[in-house]
């Protein structure tokens, strides 16, 4: 049965795997929300951060009036910004069109001035479509490697009105694309343009501005065999995903704000000095909040702070091309321990699901321990998952056979053994106790004096019920004594105690037994009398001794016996009882055994062995059995 139950969790486990490989972009969503929940457990420190983020928020709205401000006021704003000591100032907001207010002309002419006269970064986004208009990133490109031919690009590029583009000192996108699931996990950092004359490379706003803050003019660029490798500005290296991306790094806390009326009102603000500020709306209903793996809402300008302070930290998520395959060998190596303690489960409970529970959970510990020490992403819940599955199929199909031996083992014993010993056989290690084993045992064997004699005398009928009578007795009495009932052959019983449970009096137990039931047929013969039947006198034969206990037979059939000298001496000392004139005879064995004392009747000659052997029998046994045999 084993064999069975360990082929069924192979072959879940086998389709699980093949499941896991042939769909690996279905289950990458998967993945995504168990990284989630690396960076909920465990958030990047809260650092000093360079950033800060102005905000024209609700207050600013009351003050200075309704959105869109006029570009006059946002000149103000960049002004107060500059003057307050930022060292990079980046705009999260497009002016494609003039200015439409009464100020007009003029007001663009004033923020084309500001921006020219601030280290100010304006915000491009991507479309599919080409585009008419031709803006160039202000940033210079060195390229290491050649840009794969299926390298996606994007189609063009929406910016501010050509005025602001030209005085602004950078330029970069802040467009990012979540995931199916709408999550915002992972972040480009350089975009690919086809051109003309060659693919044209634009920096993420975010690095735009930090290309500002550390005053470098290019960055350069290094390509690998399927997409981008890394970034360099001056001595700042990032590692890149093929497609130019990072994964998000979530911080504990939010990035410091300033309200933008606080600086249009003249107050000074000193966490600007040397800060890089990025203005951006934050009004209720104006700005686009994203999420983020570790907050349902998160400001734009927020997810641009924490992308620039990985960058200055180089505080990276990686993640190895083999991690797949890595997650697959725990998901092996989990399955094949899983099994391994799974057919352990109910014989030592204690030590196997608490191993189990272990094993599955360990992929996911092991996942989440590489997050929290190296910043390394290893998807520890879909092999935990799988471990759970297979976990589950064996542990049900080891408890199912674990009843079914339970059942077969109360089929087996429940005739012969009592009710409490069968049930503490059941929940034992019954496996190894019915297996054959050399084992101390003490053995009763009891019959019918005459009952050759009485069935020439009696019908069938009339036999069964003497039989069926003496049967009855010796049986309830030797299972009152946890005894086991070997077997019942004609007129006799053969019992043993200590076996397959083991029990510390086991010859006392035996002894009282055989008292009780020569006293209970003793006691019971007038009603046989009544009946018209003969009364009953009975022998017993007592001894104690290592046999060869446990289940014997073929593969059509096998008992639970004992083999070996102290059940034929015992077989011997039942008949001797007629020769010697008593009821009970006992070995040796026996008598040092019991802690009755008991009385030598002397040395007989038994059928079967070459040397007389001295016999046993309780000083008392005349007063069991009235009748001398």
């Amino acid at each position: 049965m084993l064999p069975r139950v360990w082929i069924g969790a192979t072959v879940l486990a086998g389709l699980l795997l093949g499941a896991h490989v042939l769909f690996d972009r279905e289950f990458s969503g998967l993945r995504g929300k168990t990284f989630d929940i690396y960076q909920t457990l465990w958030p990047a420190p809260a650092i000093t951060s360079p950033v800060v983020l102005v905000t024209i928020d609700d207050q600013s709205l009351l003050e200075q009036g309704r959105w869109p401000w006029n570009r006059s006021k946002m000149a103000d704003l960049v002004d107060a910004v500059a003057s307050n000591g930022a060292s990079a100032i980046g705009l999260d907001i497009l002016f494609p069109e003039p200015d439409e207010s009464p100020t007009g002309p003029q007001g663009d002419r004033r923020l084309a001035a500001s921006l020219s006269n601030a280290p100010s970064v304006l915000a491009v986004s991507t479309d599919v479509v080409p585009t008419t208009s031709r803006v160039l990133p202000k940033a210079g490109w060195s390229l290491v490697g050649d840009v794969p031919n299926d390298l996606p690009a994007v189609g063009g590029i929406v910016a501010s009105n050509a005025l602001f583009n030209d005085t602004a000192s950078g330029l970069g996108v802040i467009r990012a694309t979540p995931d199916s699931d709408g999550t915002l996990r992972q972040l480009p950092l350089v975009w690919l343009k086809g051109e003309a004359d060659g693919p044209l490379l634009w920096p993420s706003f975010a690095f735009e501005l930090m290309r500002l803050h550390v005053n470098e003019t290019g960055f350069t660029a290094r390509m690998g065999g399927g997409g981008f490798d890394a970034l360099k500005l001056g001595s700042y290296i990032v590692p890149l995903n093929e497609a130019g991306t990072i994964h998000l790094r979530e911080r504990y806390g939010s990035v410091e704000r300033i309200s933008a009326s606080n600086l249009l009102r003249g107050e000074l603000t000193p966490a600007l000095d040397g800060a890089i500020a990025i203005i951006a709306v934050s009004a209720v209903g104006l700005d686009q909040y994203h999420t983020t793996p570790a907050q349902v809402a998160r400001l734009g300008a927020e997810v641009h702070a924490m992308v620039i302070e990985q960058l200055l930290t180089g505080n990276f998520i990686s993640e190895a091309d083999e991690a797949r395959w890595i997650e697959r060998l725990w998901f092996v190596v989990g399955t094949i321990l899983v099994i391994v303690f799974g057919g352990m489960i109910s014989a030592r409970p204690w030590l196997s699901i608490p191993a189990m529970l272990l094993i599955i959970v360990s992929p996911f510990i092991a996942g989440f321990s590489a997050f929290a020490a190296g910043n390394m992403l290893y998807e520890g819940l879909q092999p935990a998952a799988g471990l759970l599955l297979v976990a589950m199929t064996s542990g049900f199909a080891n408890y199912r056979f674990a009843e079914q031996r339970r059942q077969n083992l109360a089929r087996q014993f429940s005739q012969f053994l009592s009710p409490a010993i069968v049930k503490k056989l059941a929940a034992s290690d019954a496996e190894a106790m019915i297996a054959v084993e050399k084992r101390e045992v003490t053995v009763l064997i009891m019959d019918i004096r005459g009952f050759t004699a009485m069935t020439h005398k009696l019908s069938a009928g009339e036999i069964v019920t003497i039989v069926n009578h003496f049967l009855g007795i010796a049986t309830d009495e030797i299972l009152k004594r946890d005894g086991t009932i070997d077997k019942f052959m004609g007129d006799a019983v053969l019992a043993i105690w200590n076996a397959p449970v083991e029990v510390t009096d086991h010859a006392d137990r035996a002894l009282h037994a055989a008292r009780a039931i020569i006293e209970r047929i003793a006691g019971a013969n007038s009603e046989l009398k009544a009946r018209n039947l003969p009364t009953l006198r009975v022998g017993a034969g007592l001894e104690t001794g290592v046999c060869s206990v446990g289940n014997f037979g073929s593969a059509r059939r096998i008992d639970y016996t004992a083999i070996g000298d102290t059940v034929n001496l015992a077989a011997r000392l039942e008949g001797a009882t007629k020769t010697e004139g008593v009821p009970l005879l006992a070995g040796a064995g026996f008598a040092a055994a019991t802690s009755t004392l008991m009385k030598s009747v002397g040395h007989t000659k038994l059928h079967g062995f070459d040397e007389e052997v001295e016999t046993f029998t309780v000083e008392d046994v005349e007063s069991i059995d009235g009748n001398r045999l």
